[in-house]
């Protein structure tokens, strides 16, 4: 029986599950290539390898190909020098549609059967002409993949105000509720300029400590 791998695609999505014969020699943070169900080659870092049977069968994105090689790499470089061409093309297009969307950031998959365009907006966008225009371009599948405020720091990255690289973008891969609620219970200034991040959300880490003063909270009544 194969083995499963949850494997990192991209920073923004949730880790996906890909079977992973037991005669590859693959660990935790190799990256591989693999074949979605669909036909799409891409790749991504496996995140950990699970020695069970107990993965749902329709929670399986595919299947592990093989170890990155230095041909790869070489490939994910080109592709990754179009990003940038795409996504202005991309803006323009939008633009000429009156859009009302901030494009984020542009993804091809390892194959280029693929193009992930990420975007913020406020509703729900009618992308069909844009995306017309688009898979004419590229002549490939072309997604538009809406993500939120703390995903856009998690792709771009930065530093804190405590000088340490962003949470969401070195180890976070889950983003949990933060409340104003938690900053009262911590006592924190209720300064907007103190209390969020880059994204101009509350910051993460205030979850950290949150059940410390909580408890402290209910020993001192």
């Amino acid at each position: 029986m194969d083995r499963i791998a949850e494997i990192e695609i991209r920073k923004v999505e949730k880790n996906q599950y890909f079977r992973l014969s037991n005669e590859m020699d693959i660990k935790p943070k190799d990256f591989v290539l693999v074949e979605f169900t669909q036909g799409t080659i891409d790749y991504g870092k496996i995140y950990k390898i699970y020695e069970t049977k107990n993965i749902p069968f329709h929670t399986i994105s595919g299947k592990v190909i093989r170890k990155l090689n230095e041909k790869d790499f070489i490939i994910i470089q080109e592709n990754n020098l179009k990003r940038k061409e795409a996504f202005n093309i991309c803006l323009e297009k939008a633009k000429s549609y009156n859009l009302p969307i901030r494009l984020i950031d542009v993804d091809f998959s390892y194959d280029r059967t693929k193009v992930t365009f990420y975007y913020w907006a406020e509703g729900r966008i009618d992308f069909r002409r844009l995306v017309r225009d688009l898979a004419k371009i590229f002549n490939c599948r072309i997604e538009m993949r809406q993500i939120g405020l703390r995903d856009e720091a998690k792709i771009k990255g930065g530093y804190g105000v405590c000088g340490r690289e962003l949470c969401c973008a070195s180890f976070l891969k889950h983003f949990e509720s933060i409340t104003y609620k938690m900053v009262k219970n911590q006592k924190l200034p209720l300064d907007e300029n103190k209390i969020t991040g880059l994204c101009g959300r509350l910051f993460c880490c205030l979850i950290y400590e949150e059940d410390f003063y909580t408890k402290e909270k209910v020993e001192k009544k």
